[in-house]
């Protein structure tokens, strides 16, 4: 939610409340008490949309910040961007359109004929209909990620394996890019059970890409990074219907750092390597790797071909090589892994 605040205009443009510790420009007065008697069932008394803030709408803030906000000690004060500013918009957005102009509380200046205090009330009327409308179009966002697009094609045949390899040349051997895809997903599927792609999420990256704003909020979508499978990986990627739910949570709150902080596929591919695989933006990378194992091999070998030293390194069967240039510097057993796989596949021939 807080999210789609992002992407407006600030609607006041500086602090309202507590004389001494706020500015109160007039507008930004009469643009908080117009808000607080949207939502005035919530408050219990209508104030004047007057522009001055007088000792009625500092105690009408300090009430909000301690019934609503839970603040021990409410300062009376609403900055542009701060968390009072940003719930009372939250709970504005819920009241119905139509019910605006009953709740209208005429002030003595629009009595007169000034009809400044209209102005305010329509700025912020259209300044919450945006707020809807993109709230909407992130509800709608969320609903087309978490859908399954699956055409069907949720394994790989020997055939596409092998035109893989001759995409890679070098004489690579099909059974290398095999070992891949088994390491990374058991090599049977790239898809979950609910014909989803296999994805882990990575809450170290969300916390980079989000620059740490959720850490304190979302400590186990957003955290250093301590080890590989750290406690809070394990939480969030317990099961694919749980790495689906930590995606869905996360993107509510940034759609593309979410994307890109997890591995996708048959081949678990980050979603920040998107312009190495060949597409545009990570919207278009998750949308491709939703439709069928194809695509995430696809997205395989674009990944493969901009690094020419993995390209030697499957080449040379150099399994430390292929390990580092793959699953970067801290990884693991990766290079025995890859190995076992490859010699468990040639030894099926």
């Amino acid at each position: 939610m807080m999210k789609s605040l992002q992407g407006l205009p600030r609607l006041i443009s500086a602090s309202v409340g507590a004389p001494g510790k706020a500015r109160n420009l007039p507008a930004d007065v009469q643009c908080i008490q117009y808000l607080f008697n949207l939502i005035i069932p919530k408050m219990g008394f209508a104030l004047a949309e007057n522009g001055k803030c007088d000792g009625q709408l500092v105690q009408c803030i300090s009430q909000y910040q301690f019934r609503h906000l839970k603040y021990a000690h409410p300062d009376g004060v609403i900055d542009p961007t701060g968390r009072t500013f940003n719930s009372l918009i939250e709970e504005a957005v819920k009241v119905p359109v139509k019910a605006f102009p009953t709740m209208r509380i005429p002030s003595f200046l629009n009595a007169f004929g000034n009809n400044g205090g209209d102005a305010v009330q329509a700025t912020v009327n259209v300044y919450l209909e945006r707020m809807r409308a993109t709230i909407e179009a992130e509800r709608r966002n969320r609903q087309l990620m978490l859908q399954a697009t699956c055409d069907g094609g949720m394994t790989l045949t020997d055939t596409d394996f092998q035109s893989a390899a001759t995409q890679l040349g070098s004489g690579i051997s099909v059974n290398i890019i095999k070992a891949f895809a088994t390491v990374e997903s058991g090599g049977r599927s790239g898809f979950g059970p609910a014909k989803l792609p296999v994805i882990a999420f990575e809450g170290h990256l969300f916390r980079k890409y989000t620059k740490h704003i959720y850490d304190q909020a979302h400590p186990l979508l957003s955290y250093i990074y301590v080890r590989k499978a750290g406690p809070q990986w394990q939480v969030n990627n317990k099961d694919q219907t749980k790495a689906w739910e930590t995606m869905a949570t996360a993107f509510a709150l940034d759609q593309e750092a979410a994307l890109m902080s997890a591995s996708w596929g048959m081949f678990q591919i980050m979603g920040f390597n998107y312009t190495s695989c060949g597409y545009k933006t990570v919207f278009e990378f998750a949308a491709a790797l939703k439709i069928n194992a194809g695509n995430q091999l696809k997205a395989f070998i674009g990944f493969c071909s901009q690094s020419p030293a993995l390209i030697k390194a499957m080449k040379d069967k150099d399994y430390v090589a292929m390990a580092r240039n793959y699953n970067g510097k801290d990884y693991g057993d990766y290079d025995s892994r890859i190995k076992k796989a490859y010699e468990a596949l040639e030894g099926k021939k």
